[in-house]
């Protein structure tokens, strides 16, 4: 059976929200692929986060180099399409940061963080689908607050990972 990588999104989650996801999901490392990891909400900002995540035994990485910079940001909204390929672009100049993740994953249970909610609007995903091509990995999206998680809730227990009462989120 291949790998599980896991990702997550912080926006409108609480930070004990998203810890207990990640240990819901027995993620060991969370790998911030923010560019800039700084967050308005100082709960988020990188040295809290950290802090936070080493409480729970879980294992903090920051990788700029595989964020989207702010002008690329700027465009996702309304272009994801001019957004998406120029990810890609990023991806390739940052393919050292990007192979250099693959053993992690390969012996950790890994997740990927931003800010975004969404997978879908977040780069996020197209780094989740790059690794898949790298590596014999599934990807689960974990959406901390979310009341609509079945769908990778449903994923989780079907890869045998998690009983059902572990993953499920109070929202609210």
């Amino acid at each position: 059976m291949s790998a599980t990588l896991f990702t997550i999104g912080y926006q409108g989650a609480k930070l004990e929200q998203v810890v207990a996801s990640l240990a819901a999901a027995r993620v060991s490392v969370l790998v911030d692929t923010r560019e800039t990891p700084m967050s308005r909400r100082v709960e988020f900002r990188q040295r809290a986060l950290a802090a936070a995540l080493g409480d729970a035994g879980i294992r903090y990485l920051s990788v700029r180099a595989l964020g989207a910079p702010k002008p690329l940001r700027a465009i996702a909204a309304d272009d994801w399409a001019g957004f998406a390929a120029g990810y890609r672009e990023r991806l390739a100049l940052a393919r050292e940061e990007l192979e250099g993740l693959v053993p992690l994953i390969a012996s950790e249970r890994v997740c990927l963080l931003c800010f975004e909610a969404d997978p879908a609007a977040c780069h996020r995903s197209l780094l989740a689908h790059e690794i898949q091509r790298l590596l014999d990995v599934s990807a689960v999206h974990l959406r901390p607050g979310w009341s609509d998680e079945s769908d990778d809730h449903e994923r989780l227990m079907a890869l045998g990972r998690v009983a059902h009462h572990q993953v499920e989120v109070a929202v609210g």
